[in-house]
């Protein structure tokens, strides 16, 4: 019969603890530990997002805090959406208003501190029109982007007859330029119905 050295001892004791350990991570595990960069740059994700609300062309989608995502699309009811966006900005409640005057019939907005206004018609979501910094897509659009940027993300086409200024669509959304050439960055986004008096 063999006898253990002590250092044989402590190693065995060693791998047998580790295989007890869940937290040792294994050869197929491909998530990178909190805190440190993945091998692969990828774009900030919608968790990543302080304020836990995306845009989209179809409407917005709000994260939990444990970044479960929950989709408001277009024609989802008025107050459901209020309530949402208000518990993922954290923010104030945001001021309601009544126009009686726009092309579709009178609309309802909702208009954040952070520069995001959502349109409704009775009592459904109908779209959004975003002025300032802060909110992106999921792919990371948003005011401020540049124009390079943009049509490296999606196909862009302006709109040589806009009334507004540089106008542009990119799939479902649509936003104003800061210029027509490429030094342009995005001013404004919106998706869905507008209230623009063109």
């Amino acid at each position: 019969m063999r006898l253990m050295t002590p250092a044989t001892l402590v190693f065995t004791s060693l791998i047998a603890l580790a295989a007890c350990d869940r937290s040792i991570e294994t050869a197929n595990d491909t998530t990178a530990p909190a805190g440190t960069p993945s091998e692969a740059a990828a774009p900030v994700t919608p968790a990543q997002q302080t304020s836990g609300l995306v845009i989209e062309g179809e409407g917005l989608r709000v994260f939990d805090a444990e970044g479960a995502a929950r989709a408001l699309p277009f024609g989802t009811p008025q107050e459901s959406v209020i309530t949402a966006v208000n518990i993922a900005s954290g923010g104030p409640a945001p001021d309601q208003s009544t126009n009686e005057e726009c092309g579709q019939g009178p609309v309802q907005f909702a208009e954040y501190a952070n520069g995001l206004q959502l349109l409704f018609q009775e009592g459904e979501f109908k779209g959004w029109f975003l002025r300032s910094q802060g909110l992106t897509t999921a792919d990371g659009i948003g005011v401020g982007t540049t124009r390079a940027d943009l049509n490296a993300a999606r196909t862009v086409e302006i709109q040589t007859d806009s009334t507004l200024g540089v106008e542009f669509t990119a799939g479902d959304l649509g936003g104003f330029l800061t210029a027509a050439d490429g030094s342009g960055t995005i001013e404004s986004l919106y998706a869905g119905d507008t209230c623009f008096f063109r």
